[in-house]
């Protein structure tokens, strides 16, 4: 470390924080400077009736824990993992006659200065107080804690920031911070893993379950290392190689012996904003987005032998580039060329059903070469449980195809296609509004529209359709699926090219003493794999269509979506205890009777 006389001794962390943009101060007095002085560590007695604190007036949230904005914390990790930084951990007094040039950062305990501290200032979960004395020039950057400049005290420069809120990090054993893991869920639970660093590189080799158990794969057993590279100030890099067992044999010889997937990705610039990937494999994929995650498909299939997904193997390279301009807003294109094969459903074990399993569809097999443009916007406060703000994503691809081998269909779902060139695009939007109320109650609202949007009917493992646990949970699975009643498939495929679904909750907060304090490991054990807290209380309600588009008996004009009375409605009540969710719901339509269900997430 450079300067003279520089001591740094133990002290509490700060606890208060600040916004300030540029060389905002504001002034605190009589009682309160009082009070602030009296809280300070160390401190000398003085006149505190021109004590200058920068500091927040944002309300107290008490409906989540707080979280930094991305590209705040993101900065952090920046700054503090920068070799060109000098780096305390723990509280640091710089004595009046000392001077340190260049960027500091302290990480837990505040930074006390009566120097000259002239360069880039980052404190992590501590609070910047600078004496009659101190002077701090250049940018400032204080998180979980607050900037307050004694009279005399000098801070120039800027910009000046601060947040209340503290950074969720920890550091590793070379000294680097990292966001602190979440709690293993789980679909995490049966993963072992080892790590190690070599110079600039961790290497981290994992075992681990693909974490969704279906009548195709079984269990994926996915296995191999990821190396990433360190300390670069404008460029990070990460190979990930992972081999693929299938338990499932293949009784049809048509998949595989087995999978793999090998990624190259960089993350270019200061901020990381430009990220460039490309990626070869030969994996099992689902063909549609929804309904449910993968853990929550896994977990049905394997305990009830309910599979909610179908399946096609996807062999082939992947280019991905795409740009972060802050404020939630990412851009993203891609371009893929895959081979898609049907594969059949095997004979896996159920623990609670032992029965057949519902066949695998066929997937209209060939070699598509597609081109996505993406658009991701997320301004949500906490993406685990979010209070405020928007996520929309979506996308529009463009495929075609020079190979396919299109299965034939009745005419009411898809006219004949023939051999040759084959071209189409579709589209995705999913899109989520979440407003708070007040403290306690929220409410969120979801649009979620996909299907077809030009050239040739859709392949079957592109097409859609709705009912089930997740979307429309009042209605069986694949209540809307388009099939004709001439078509007797017992696979069930997803014929509909198009959907629209909207989605509306209201939640408020209870106080029932959730997770239950216990020194039982096995209940405390599992109150943490289930992710327990304080539960929500939730009324619901769910509307959507699927549908083929077109000219035709049963078909809805390219240009115009189902008039609202063909909708399937349901409403509902819930409680979601964060990683467990219980809900009831009344469908609207056909006079079906209520339908329980269980979830192990939010609903969206």
């Amino acid at each position: 470390m450079r300067g003279r006389g520089a001591e740094g001794q133990r002290g509490r962390e700060g606890r208060e924080g600040q916004w300030a943009s540029g060389p905002v101060r504001r002034r605190t007095a009589g009682l309160a400077a009082i009070l602030l002085l009296a809280g300070t560590a160390g401190a000398r007695a003085q006149d505190t009736t021109n004590i200058q604190t920068i500091r927040p007036e944002a309300k107290a949230d008490t409906t989540h824990r707080p979280v930094l904005p991305t590209d705040v914390l993101n900065e952090v990790l920046r700054s503090w993992n920068d070799s060109t930084t000098t780096r305390i951990a723990g509280s640091f007094f710089l004595p009046s006659g000392s001077r340190i040039n260049g960027s500091v950062a302290v990480y837990y305990g505040p930074l006390h200065v009566a120097g000259e501290l002239i360069g880039r200032v980052t404190v992590i979960n501590g609070s910047l107080i600078i004496d009659p004395t101190g002077l701090v020039r250049g940018e400032v950057l204080v998180v979980g804690g607050h900037v307050t400049v004694r009279p005399g005290g000098r801070l120039e420069g800027g910009p000046h920031r601060s947040f209340s809120t503290a950074a969720d990090l920890v550091r590793t054993p070379t000294g680097t911070l990292v966001v602190r893991p979440p709690p293993r869920t789980l679909a995490e639970i049966a993963t072992a893993q080892a790590s190690f660093h070599a110079g600039h590189f961790a290497v981290a080799g994992s075992v681990e379950t693909g974490r969704a158990y279906n009548r195709v794969e079984g269990l994926p057993i996915a296995f191999g290392p990821s190396v990433v590279r360190e300390g670069l100030q404008n460029l990070d890099g990460r190979l990930d190689i992972r081999g693929i067992v299938w338990t499932a044999p293949d009784r049809t010889d048509r998949r595989a012996d087995f999978g793999y997937t090998g990624r190259l990705q960089f993350r270019f610039g200061t901020a990381r904003r430009l990220t460039v990937r490309a990626q070869a494999y030969r994996v099992i994929n689902p063909t549609e987005e929804q309904p449910l995650s993968a853990m929550e498909a896994g977990l049905s299939s394997f305990l009830f032998q309910r599979d909610y997904r179908d399946y096609v193997q996807t062999e082939g390279v992947s280019e991905y580039v795409g740009y972060n301009f802050g404020h939630g807003l990412t851009l993203n294109t891609s371009l893929r060329r895959d081979l898609e094969k049907s594969v059949a459903a095997d004979d896996p074990i159920s623990v609670f059903r032992n029965e057949a399993w519902r066949p695998n569809p066929l997937a209209d097999d060939g070699h598509y070469f597609s081109w996505r443009i993406g658009l991701d916007f997320d301004t949500r406060n906490d993406p685990e449980s979010p209070a405020s703000g928007w996520l929309v994503r979506g996308w529009w691809e463009k495929s075609h195809s020079d190979d396919a081998a299109p299965i034939t269909l009745p005419p009411e779902v898809r006219d004949p296609i023939p051999q040759g060139h084959y071209a189409f695009s579709e589209f995705r939007l999913d899109l989520r509004r979440y407003a708070r109320f007040n403290p306690s109650v929220r409410s969120s609202a979801r649009l979620l529209a996909a299907g077809w949007l030009s050239g040739d009917p859709l392949p079957v493992q592109r097409r859609l359709s709705l009912g089930g646990p997740d979307i429309l949970p009042g209605y069986p699975f694949r209540s809307q699926q388009c099939a004709p009643p001439s078509l007797t498939d017992p696979a069930l495929p997803a014929l509909c090219d198009r959907m629209i679904a909207l989605q509306l909750e209201v939640r408020t907060r209870t106080r029932v003493g959730l997770p239950i304090p216990s020194s039982d490991p096995y209940l405390t054990g599992l109150q943490r794999l289930f992710a327990i807290r304080e539960p929500d209380i939730i009324v619901f309600s769910d509307a959507g269509k699927a549908w083929i588009t077109g000219e035709g008996p049963g078909r809805v004009p390219n240009n115009k979506i189902p008039v609202l009375r063909e909708w399937e409605y349901d409403i509902g009540f819930g409680i979601d205890a964060g990683g467990l969710g219980i809900y009831l719901t009344q469908p609207l339509n056909h006079g079906l009777p209520l339908r329980f269900t269980v979830r192990l997430q939010r609903r969206f």
